[in-house]
């Protein structure tokens, strides 16, 4: 693991390697840099205590391919997933990160209301009203359990 510090930027690098199958089956290794910024110090304190091996078994990811597939699938970069993991992990132990954003369907009623006033109709709008619908289905879901 790499550890670095670039002058007069307020940034910390740790380097995480992991396996990468090749398509001709050869194993090659994958280096996977994140960086930390000031308001990410108590992270990058911890991690750089930690070898590429100790972090992959706190994320329990050991292939990039793996990585790759899990951040698709969250809509992450993987250096995202690989911080958002760790803190919860090694920082917040006895609590879960909150991975979702709070929607406030009145607001987001006002903003289409807005758009459309405007004459800005088309896929922000459309994407707005989704979310209230998707938010009222789900709300309406859990009522009938």
């Amino acid at each position: 693991m790499r550890k670095g510090k670039i002058k007069d930027v307020k940034r910390n690098y740790l380097s995480v390697y992991l396996p990468l199958i090749a398509s001709d089956g050869k194993r090659h290794s994958k280096n996977v840099c994140i960086a930390f910024n000031d308001g990410e110090k108590p992270l990058f304190d911890e991690l750089k205590k930690l070898t590429s091996q100790d972090i992959k078994k706190a994320i329990s990811i050991f292939t990039y391919k793996k990585l790759i597939e899990r951040a698709e699938k969250e809509n992450r970069k993987p250096t995202e997933l690989i911080k958002l993991l760790l803190a919860e992990k090694l920082i917040n132990k006895s609590k879960k990160i909150n991975r979702n954003i709070a929607v406030n369907p009145r607001k987001i009623k006002k903003w289409v209301g807005i758009l459309k006033k405007n004459k800005i109709d088309g896929e922000i709008a459309d994407f707005l009203e989704g979310m209230i619908s998707d938010d009222r289905k789900s709300r309406g879901a859990g009522r009938n359990k």
